[in-house]
């Protein structure tokens, strides 16, 4: 994967559970429903591209008057931020919570699509991920009472 150009980019270090998991599956679909971002030619499961067109309609409308991501802002380098990395196939949207501490240390931030309202994880996306699709109590994100099991689509699956 081209971990050091988006790192780069993004001026920070990406968590390493996420990394390993994008080496062993890249960028696709998990059970139909979640989304991950990673590295994709295409552009639609691609982490950087995704950031950038976030990061260019904050500087555009003025990221501090910007109510989208309120009480957040777009990640900048040198500031906090939210980075996605993943959402649904209704709309829901999965962030880190950046800045310049370690990214491990980086909790996730989360909406549902008919919401303004976060919620706060601290933990890795790996996790997040699977309690998506296998906890019932993981509210407001389970569909583990909708599927038989969880199984992943790659990107080139999908093309």
């Amino acid at each position: 994967m081209a971990w050091d150009a988006i790192e780069r980019e993004l001026q920070a270090e990406l968590p390493i559970d996420y990394k390993e998991l994008g080496e062993a599956l890249g960028g696709g679909v998990f059970s139909g429903f979640v989304y991950l971002l990673c590295v994709d030619d295409g552009e639609v499961f691609d982490l950087i591209a995704q950031w950038r067109g976030y990061l260019n309609d904050a500087r555009e409308h003025g990221a501090d008057d910007d109510p989208i991501f309120a009480p957040y802002s777009v990640y900048e380098p040198g500031k906090q931020g939210i980075i996605p990395w993943g959402s649904t196939e209704s709309g829901d949207e999965f962030y880190w919570l950046a800045d310049d501490s370690a990214p491990e240390g980086w909790p996730i931030v989360a909406r549902r699509a008919d919401s303004m309202e976060w919620d706060r994880y601290e933990i890795g996306v790996p996790e997040f991920i699977m309690r998506v699709l296998t906890d019932p109590e993981f509210h407001p994100f389970t569909i583990a009472q909708d599927i038989d099991g969880p199984n992943f689509a790659s990107v080139s699956e999908l093309s």
